[in-house]
C-alpha cells in the first residue's frame, strides 16, 4: 500500500476514533444531567403529625416472670378518625417497679389503619402495691393505609393502666413521614 494511502487510512481511523470519543463524552454528560434533573424533581417526603387518644380494657396473665398482655380500646386518631386500638405482647415482671414490655398492634380508624411494633425501652411502672401503672412506650410504624398510606416513623405512647379493673388510657403523638 502506498504511503499516501496508509496516511489517509490512518487519518480516517483517527477521525473515527475522535468521533467515538466525542460521542461517549456527550453520552456521559447527558447521563449526569438526567440524574441531576431527576434528583431535583424527586418528590420530597411529607411529614404529618399524628395524635390520638384511646381507652379500653387490658388483661395480663402472669406465668412465672412473664406477663402476657392483651389490650383493646376505642378512641380517635388524627387523620384516621374514630376507631380502635389493639395490641398483644409480653412483659418481664421480674424487673420491678418498671416492667419492660414488647409486642405488636394496630390502630384502626374510618380513614386508615396503622400497624405498629413496640420498641425496646417501653415499660409500665407500677406503684408499690402493683395496682396502677404509668405506661411509657415508643411504637415503630410498620405499615399504614388510607390517609396515612405508606407513612413511617415512631409514635410516643404515654398513659395509665389499672391492674385492679383492667382499664387503660393512652395518648399517642409523633411525626410520620410519607
Amino acid at each position: 500500500m502506498p504511503l499516501w494511502d496508509r496516511v489517509a487510512f490512518r487519518f480516517r481511523k483517527e477521525s473515527q476514533l475522535k468521533k467515538f470519543r466525542i460521542t461517549i463524552l456527550a453520552c456521559a454528560i447527558a447521563v449526569v444531567a438526567a440524574v441531576t434533573a431527576g434528583s431535583a424533581l424527586a418528590k420530597k417526603p411529607i411529614v404529618v403529625a399524628f395524635t390520638g387518644t384511646y381507652a379500653g380494657q387490658a388483661s395480663t396473665q402472669i406465668n412465672g416472670s412473664v406477663a402476657t398482655i392483651s389490650a383493646k380500646g376505642t378512641g380517635k386518631g388524627a387523620l384516621i378518625g374514630a376507631g380502635s386500638i389493639s395490641g398483644q405482647g409480653t412483659g418481664d415482671t421480674s424487673q420491678q417497679p418498671c416492667i419492660p414490655f414488647s409486642g405488636t398492634g394496630t390502630i384502626t380508624g374510618a380513614a386508615g389503619k396503622i400497624t405498629f411494633k413496640v420498641l425496646s425501652g417501653s415499660s409500665g411502672c407500677g406503684d408499690e402495691g402493683g395496682h396502677n401503672f404509668t405506661i411509657t412506650s415508643h411504637l415503630a410504624v410498620l405499615s399504614a393505609t388510607g390517609k396515612l398510606a405508606k407513612a413511617k416513623g415512631t409514635l410516643r405512647m404515654i398513659g395509665t393502666y389499672s391492674h385492679d379493673d383492667g382499664s387503660f388510657s393512652v395518648n399517642l403523638s409523633g411525626k410520620l413521614t410519607k
